[in-house]
């Protein structure tokens, strides 16, 4: 087949369980196709936006592999390049769609921040509840094929690109007490998230900042604050799922990492357990970046293990669980971990969950003893050895240092 005729044959199978729409833009962005009805679409305008395919476009110059874009709202697409002789011929697009189900009420949440008349309003919003919603393996999956397709070239996920554009905020009026309450909310938000994004190490700060604005706002959701920490817990993942794609780590990673934590938050029965779990997530997306970045020559295999140990941490982690994992023998295993990372797996396993420590700490609702639970060392004595050992002062002191700051 030539590749006409694959990308009409992908379409054809994608359509047998998505309507996903199908674009084709010349080398200036200048709409060539479409499977869409109306070429005027509020679909073409959402992606089709100058900032928009500028972004694109300056990707394409450098790069063969696909990009993901994505806007405030969670809309995302993916862009395919066909190129002869190095120059751009088509950009081939799939989408617009989400990765999750969104309500009508945060599509309304979104829209209040911009002046829309009403007389589109309502036709917007019943177009966005109208949009696809594939599962973000799929997705990538699928953007896989497509590039396939198109070029010929078979990728892993790592190879594609994700790209998100702030949405630009229209005031209508002088922001009420509310509004400002909203805005440092937003703020102590984009700190936070850039600490992801970056890989920062030293994020306590920020994350301690985010959590008392944050508490300072109110929530309509029935005033229920379970209720409260289930929708800030979905909001958190989501958006630091998106932040350490953009600070490197692959999808398929950061994706799969925002589905475990979110199965454990929403399994949560108090507040307290969900906190700690937002604050294990956000030290685990911020560390995995960070190593990303700084441990790029560790093998697969060994990278492979360092992420099963930092999603369990909470729990009784052993070598013939690890040895499972990577497919090495635990005699092998240990001498290859060692040799790579300069440390025992043992200490590493430690080191791990004394990190994880240092984030509970910093929660004066939360004893010593409940820490050490958690982190499923055998007694409290044991966790405060292992603690001191690696920060050379007790779980109790660090604790007060911590609080006094």
């Amino acid at each position: 087949m030539d590749r006409e005729e694959k990308i009409n044959f992908f379409l054809e199978l994608l359509s047998c369980s998505h309507k996903l729409l199908y674009w084709r833009f010349d080398q200036n962005f200048s709409l060539v196709d479409t499977t869409c009805v109306t070429e005027d679409t509020f679909a073409r305008a959402i992606f089709g936006q100058p900032k928009h395919y500028a972004g694109i476009l300056a990707h394409a110059q450098d790069h063969d592999t696909p990009l993901v874009s994505s806007i405030t709202l969670g809309v995302e697409w993916v862009s395919v390049f066909e190129k002869e002789d190095g120059r751009l011929k088509y950009i081939h697009v799939l989408g617009p769609l989400f990765l999750s189900e969104i309500s009508n009420q945060s599509i309304e949440s979104v829209l209040n921040k911009h002046y829309i008349p009403n007389r589109f309003r309502r036709k917007l919003i019943n177009q966005l509840l109208s949009l696809p919603v594939l599962p973000p393996r799929r997705f990538f999956a699928y953007s896989q094929m497509f590039h396939y397709c198109i070029t010929g070239e078979k990728i892993t996920f790592v190879d594609i690109q994700h790209e998100t554009f702030e949405e630009d905020r229209t005031p209508l009026e002088e922001p009420s007490a509310e509004d400002k309450i909203h805005l440092g909310v937003y703020a102590a938000e984009l700190e936070l998230f850039k600490m992801i994004e970056e890989g920062n190490l030293n994020y306590e700060k920020a994350l301690n900042n985010a959590a008392a604005v944050a508490s300072g706002g109110d929530f309509d959701a029935e005033k229920d604050p379970i209720r409260k920490s289930e929708v800030m817990a979905i909001t958190f993942i989501t958006l630091s799922v998106r932040a350490a794609i953009r600070g490197g780590l692959s999808p398929t990673t950061a994706y799969n990492l925002g589905d475990y934590y979110l199965s454990k938050a929403l399994r949560c029965k108090s507040i307290t357990d969900r906190t700690v779990v937002m604050n294990t997530m956000f030290h685990d997306f911020v560390t995995r970046v960070h190593n990303c970045r700084l441990q790029s020559e560790i093998s697969k295999p060994i990278q492979t293990c360092c992420d099963y140990i930092n999603m369990h941490s909470h729990e009784k982690i052993t070598l013939e669980e690890l040895s499972e994992v990577v497919g090495y023998t635990k005699y092998y295993l240990t001498r290859k971990f060692k040799k790579e990372l300069g440390i025992s797996i043992w200490d590493y396993i430690n080191q791990v969950k004394v990190e994880r420590a240092k984030s509970m700490l910093a929660d004066p609702s939360l004893t010593i003893q409940y820490i050490s639970n958690m982190l499923n060392y055998c007694s409290r004595s044991y966790f405060s050895e292992v603690f001191q050992k690696h920060t050379s002062i007790s779980p109790s002191e660090y604790r007060t240092t911590k609080l006094k700051m």
